[in-house]
């Protein structure tokens, strides 16, 4: 078990230490979603909910088909490695990114159900990467859209992902996850926050028992001078990235995240 983790976890850091270098190459990490059981949203995130039970007309539109065709090519490169088609993904995805006049009610049909495309889309390409700009943009969606957009579906299966015992914290919300450890024993993580109205973070464990895991924490591109720390011991976070806290986690440990000092 602690050569397959030494091994994982070297694989995770090769692959930041890359994207960092090498944008236009093809990262691949495939972290996997929760059981939507496992997750639970609370506070000001609930309330950002987009009701599964209301019903949309799923008109075909241009920019819809176009989505369609992004998320297909992401589900093929789970399984290959084509970097003439990331880049063709990333161009496009850029090109849109830029472009938020697609996605402004005057230019939309039915403007919901392409939002929810587009998140779907950086969903998959958040956890086939593990780059930061997808968990950002799924941010603004979030936050910054005037009506909710994700469904409870949606956000549950990307506020947290995990490889084994690492664990990815993609975006910061009061919420907390059970997570079941693969030597036995569930470990309880909780995000209290009310971000986005302040910019900070208190991450909370709760256990029975000591675990090992490594836990890694978005910090968006939009962060000034970030902090993580645990009492006197601080993570090393800057934006746009990662930050990694691989320990042994007890009960009661608290680490406060602030993004902007």
């Amino acid at each position: 078990m602690k050569l397959i983790r030494l091994i994982t976890i070297s694989g995770i850091v090769l692959f930041f230490a890359a994207c960092r270098n090498h944008q236009s190459s093809f990262p691949i990490i495939n972290s996997q979603s929760f059981n939507e059981i496992q997750v639970t949203l609370d506070g000001s995130l609930a309330k950002r909910i987009w009701a599964d039970s209301m019903n949309q007309v799923q008109e075909q539109i241009p920019l819809s088909k176009k989505l369609d065709e992004m998320i297909a090519i992401t589900q093929t490169l789970q399984k290959t490695k084509p970097d003439s088609s990331w880049m063709f993904l990333m161009k496009s995805w850029e090109e849109l990114r830029s472009n938020e006049a697609f996605f402004s009610s005057d230019t939309l049909a039915n403007p919901v159900f392409v939002l929810q495309k587009w998140a779907e889309l950086n969903i998959s390409l958040l956890k086939l990467t593990g780059e930061v700009r997808f968990g950002d943009t799924l941010e603004k969606l979030l936050y910054g859209s005037p009506a909710p957009v994700l469904s409870e579906r949606l956000l549950k299966s990307v506020i947290y992902t995990h490889i084994f015992d690492q664990i990815f914290i993609n975006l910061i919300g009061s919420s907390s996850l059970n997570h079941y450890h693969t030597t036995g024993g569930m470990i309880k993580l909780t995000q209290e926050t009310d971000f986005p109205v302040r910019n900070e973070m208190y991450l909370k464990c709760e256990s029975n028992d000591v675990r090992y895991l490594d836990v890694f924490v978005r910090i968006p591109e939009w962060a000034v001078n970030p902090t993580v720390s645990h009492g006197n011991v601080k993570y090393v976070a800057h934006p746009g990235e990662y930050c990694q806290i691989s320990r042994k986690w007890r009960n009661g440990d608290e680490f406060k995240i602030i993004l902007k000092n």
